[in-house]
């Protein structure tokens, strides 16, 4: 079993399995699934998120490489209309904001 089935219930559909496997890193799945389905590289979830942009929440550089690589669309927005860049940006400012207490 890879990491990314650990996620999911038997019932997940294709969106749930492409967003596990950029959650947990999982390259070899998510290449997988996005070739089985290109569509699948810019599926949104039920707040608007695609891979890439959960790819960039949990540091998985190499997956998100992967989806650039594979056409994934950058200016792409979730419901509270932002990209995977902005999401990109707030976390650094959060990180900047922890080292500096």
């Amino acid at each position: 079993m890879n990491r990314s089935e650990n996620l999911l219930s038997p019932g997940s559909s294709l969106a749930s399995q492409v967003h596990a496997a950029a959650i947990n890193g999982d390259k070899g799945a998510l290449h997988r699934l996005i070739i089985g389905n290109s569509s699948l590289k810019d599926k949104e979830d039920q707040f608007g998120r695609t891979p890439l942009m959960y790819c960039v929440l949990a540091d998985r550089l190499d997956c998100a490489d992967a989806l650039l690589k594979a056409g994934a669309n950058v200016n792409k927005t979730d419901h509270s209309q932002r990209t995977a860049l902005h999401l990109a940006a707030q976390k650094a400012l959060r990180t900047i904001s922890i080292v500096r207490i």
